[in-house]
Formats: structure tokens, sequence, C-alpha cells
């Protein structure tokens, strides 16, 4: 098929709907089936038949996979009876599923200097909820990130852990099991999230020196904590994991639990041009590191 006639079939076939990409998540486990893999953040491949063949969202003829794995799929890297093991295969997505078992534990998310416990909606900038997460029925925390920018270009948005777009990044990591995702564009635009476990109160206060970490009532143990970088290119909005650096100042060294939001910025006066409309959409080119990799040049 010529690359009009796939441009043509690929435009004809709607968006798909929330309920087939919870079946294909759920058939999988949540995880990447790929042996070794289990990234949580996932998109959808069309394998039975290709969208190239026939545009459609038949779940049958549909399989769950991370960007990288995605990508090798689309250059025929697996066949079709691969792939149809893979959703066929119960036994491998409970092993994923069970490896995820950190996405299910208290929440403390470690941003701006600052330490929210079970508060899910992390950064908020001008009421848009720039990184937040949200349990499925089964407890499991969802990724979701809505990154700002001056920029009019794409930038990399995120909806319950099923990628929406990349942009045109210089640089996306995002290793197997989801642990950590760091994307960076050139006008200085940076995002880096890392996830970890802390076992006890001991090694929450070891890592962090803060007294609530102390407290009979604050967790149960284990816990997984995030922490977030964030830095907006253009603007004074820099937030690490050490301090908040806003405007002219900054305030660090917060305690807070089950708050409705965590750094809330608003009536920031900046013109946001992200995601337009006529942006083309751009994958990313993948090693065998199973690291996702953009190279951004031509």
């Amino acid at each position: 098929m010529t690359a009009l006639a796939y441009k043509e079939c690929s435009m004809k076939r709607e968006s798909i709907p929330p309920q087939v990409k919870l079946t294909l998540r759920a058939e999988v486990g949540f995880g990447c089936p790929v042996g070794g893999c289990g990234n949580p953040y996932l998109e959808y491949h069309h394998f039975d038949p290709p969208i190239s063949v026939r545009a459609h969202n038949e779940p049958q003829g549909m399989i769950a996979l991370c960007a990288q794995h995605h990508k090798k799929a689309d250059g025929g890297a697996f066949t079709n009876e691969q792939l149809h093991a893979l959703k066929a295969d119960k036994a491998h997505a409970e092993s994923v599923k069970g490896s995820l078992d950190w996405l299910r534990y208290e929440l403390l998310a470690v941003v701006g200097g600052n330490y929210y416990h079970e508060t899910p909606r992390v950064i908020v900038i001008d009421d848009v909820e720039v990184v937040s997460l949200k349990r499925d029925d089964e407890g499991y925390l969802r990724l979701s990130v809505n990154f700002l920018s001056l920029e009019p270009a794409d930038r990399i948005t995120i909806d319950r852990n099923s990628w929406r777009g990349i942009g045109n990044p210089i640089d996306l990591r995002c290793p197997p099991q989801g642990k950590e995702l760091e994307v960076k564009y050139d006008n200085g635009d940076y995002l880096y999230l890392r996830f970890f476990e802390l076992n006890s109160a001991e090694e929450a206060f070891k890592k962090y020196n803060h007294p609530a970490f102390l407290s009979e009532e604050f967790v149960h143990y284990p816990i997984t904590a995030l922490e977030v970088n964030l830095r907006i290119g253009g603007t004074t909005i820099e937030l690490s994991p050490k301090g908040t650096t806003y405007g002219n100042g900054g305030f660090s060294g917060g305690f807070f639990s089950c708050c409705g939001g965590g750094i809330n910025l608003s009536g920031t006066g900046l013109v946001w041009q992200q995601n337009p409309p006529d942006a083309a959409p751009v994958k990313p080119i993948v090693d065998d590191r199973r690291v996702i990799h953009v190279d951004f040049r031509k």
C-alpha cells in the first residue's frame, strides 16, 4: 500500500474508545507484555488487520504495548501469531501485574521541596493538572501528564498511563517497569519523574530528615515515593525535590497529607501554546536497550 493510501486509511479510523483501551490494558496485566519489559505506559497496536489494510478499533485485533515495542511491532518485529499469544497468556499477564504492585502503595510526592502524602493532583498550573495520578478500580495509580509550554508545539501528554503525544523532544527516556520518565525539549522544557519504594519510617526519615515520617499516624509502609523535576522554558517556573522557584521567591519544607493539590500555581499570566491542533505527530526512534530515545535530527 502506498504512503498516501496508508495516511488516508489512518485518517478514517476513529479515536480508540476508552473502554477498548481499558480492555487491552487489562488483557496484558496493565504493563507491556513483551518479556522483561512490563512498562505501564502504553500505546495500542493494530495488527490483525493492520490499519494499513482496514481502519478499525477492534480489541481482538489490537494489543497494548509500550512505545518502544509498539515501534518494533510497526516494523514487523512480531508475527500475528506471537502477538495473539501475548494476548492469550493470562499467566504472564498476572506476572506483569504483580511486578507493578508498587503502583498500589500509598503515594508520597516529593516536589518543590515539599512532601505530599496521598495527594494525587501533584502539580497544577493555571488550573491544568500538569502531573497527576488517579487510582483505577483495582487501586493502581495511573499517571497523567499535560505538559505546559510557551512554544506552539506538541508536548508530552499521557492520559492515565496511555500515551497521547510526545512532540519532538531532544531526549526521552522511559526504561522498563516505568519507574523513570524523562523528557527534554530544545527550548528548555524539561520533566523528570522517578518512582521508588520506601520500606520503613526509618528509611524515609533517613532520606528526607522530616519528623512527619516518624509519626505512627502517617502511612503504612511500603510507600511509593515520586520525585518530580520540572522546568518550563522561558519562565521562572522550576521545581525539584529540594525546592521551588517561581517569580522572585520559593518555598519548601512543607508536609501535607490527603489534600486537594500539591504545587498549585495560578494566575501566572503566561500564554500557554502547547499542542496546537495542526501540529504533526512525531514517533520516537528506539534502540535495543529498552529505553525510548528520540533522535531529533532529520
